[in-house]
C-alpha cells in the first residue's frame, strides 16, 4: 500500500455458513451484549483462527472454516468476495498462512450486498496454560490487493474465479482509508492466575471498511500500476506548481462524473468491485484460537455504539 500523498492499490475474499441465514434475527440488546459474552445474537459465519507452531504440517486443502496462522509472529489472511459466485458458506480456500505454504491463508466469504458486522474474540487456554502470561494477537485494517469487475456480467465463467489474474481490471484504487480503522488487539487474560480470564467479542467491523476512489485503469496514463498525481493532467495545475491534492480532487470528481471512477465512503471493502481481494496482517503472540464471526448486516438487528 502506497500511502505517499494519500494513495493505495487494491484487491480480495473467502467464505463458511455455521447457521442458515434466515430473514429474521433475534438480536440482544447493547447491554445485553456488553453483560455477556460480547457477541451479538442471531445468524452468523465463523471463522476459526487457530495459532500453530512451526512443526506444524498443515494440509491447504480447500474446506472448512478454520485456517492455521503462527502461534508465534506475522501472519496475513486473504478474504474473498465475488457478487458473482453462488457461494453461500464461508469457506477456507486455503487453510495455511505464510509460515506452513510461504503464502497467506485465504477465506471466501458470501456475497451480502450490505456487508456485515464483524466480531472476534480469543477462545481457549492462553499459551496452553503453560504460563501466567496473557497470550495476545493484533489484527490490521485490511487492504485491498486486487478487484475487477466481469468483463461480460452474464460471463458464467467469473462466478468461479477467485483471483483477477485473466480478467478486465476494475481499476486502481486511491484514497487513504479514511474510516476510523487502527489495529485492534486482543488479551485471552490480564490476571496471575494460569488459565484464567474472560474472553468478549470485540467489534472489528471497522477493519473491513473503505473510504476513497475506484478509479478505470485507463486513467493510469503513465502505467505504473498506479493513480497518483503523475496521471493527473497538466491543465488542473492552475498554479503552475504541481499537482496538488485540492486538484486532484477535482479532476478525481471529473472522473466520477465521467463513470471513469467511483468513490466510496466507509464501504463493506468486500462490496468495492464484482470479485475483491484483501489482505488482513496478523501478528500473533501465542494466542491458540482466535473466533471472528460475520453477521450479515441485512438479517442482523444491531446498533452500533456511537463514535
Amino acid at each position: 500500500m502506497k500511502r505517499n500523498g494519500l494513495f493505495v492499490i487494491l484487491v480480495f475474499l473467502g467464505l463458511i455458513l455455521v447457521f442458515p441465514i434466515s430473514h429474521a434475527t433475534a438480536a440482544k440488546s447493547m447491554a445485553v451484549i456488553e453483560m455477556s459474552n460480547g457477541f451479538p445474537s442471531g445468524p452468523h459465519y465463523n471463522l476459526n483462527i487457530l495459532g500453530k507452531s512451526a512443526t506444524f504440517t498443515c494440509d491447504p486443502t480447500m474446506g472448512g472454516n478454520s485456517v492455521f496462522i503462527s502461534e508465534y509472529g506475522n501472519s496475513t489472511i486473504t478474504y474473498v468476495t465475488n457478487n458473482k459466485s453462488p457461494v453461500s458458506e464461508l469457506i477456507a480456500l486455503d487453510k495455511c498462512a505464510e509460515a506452513f505454504d510461504t503464502d497467506p491463508a485465504k477465506v471466501q466469504l458470501p456475497y451480502e450486498s450490505q456487508g456485515y458486522y464483524v466480531f472476534a474474540a480469543i477462545k481457549g487456554k492462553p499459551n496452553n496454560s503453560t504460563t501466567s502470561e496473557g497470550s495476545s494477537i493484533i489484527l490490521s485494517p485490511n487492504v485491498v490487493r486486487e478487484a475487477c469487475n466481469a468483463i461480460n456480467p452474464d460471463d458464467p465463467d467469473f462466478a468461479n474465479l477467485t483471483q483477477c489474474d485473466t480478467l478486465l481490471t476494475l481499476g486502481l484504487v486511491v484514497g487513504y482509508n479514511v474510516y476510523e480503522a487502527t489495529d485492534v488487539g486482543f488479551v485471552r487474560f490480564d490476571t496471575q492466575e494460569t488459565g484464567k480470564g474472560k474472553s468478549m467479542g470485540k467489534d472489528i467491523t471497522d477493519l473491513f471498511k473503505w473510504t476513497g476512489y475506484v478509479f478505470s485503469a485507463t486513467l493510469d496514463l503513465n502505467g505504473d500500476g498506479e493513480i497518483t498525481y503523475a496521471d493527473v493532467p497538466s491543465i488542473y495545475d492552475l498554479d503552475a506548481d504541481g499537482i496538488e491534492y485540492s486538484e486532484y480532487l477535482t479532476w478525481a470528481n471529473e472522473q466520477v462524473s465521467s463513470d471513469l471512477a467511483t468513490y466510496y465512503e466507509n464501504e463493506w471493502i468486500l462490496n468495492i468491485a464484482d470479485l475483491v481481494l484483501t489482505d488482513q496482517p496478523i501478528s500473533n503472540d501465542g494466542t491458540k484460537l482466535l473466533q471472528v464471526r460475520f453477521y450479515p448486516v441485512a438479517t442482523t438487528v444491531y446498533i452500533p455504539p456511537a463514535q
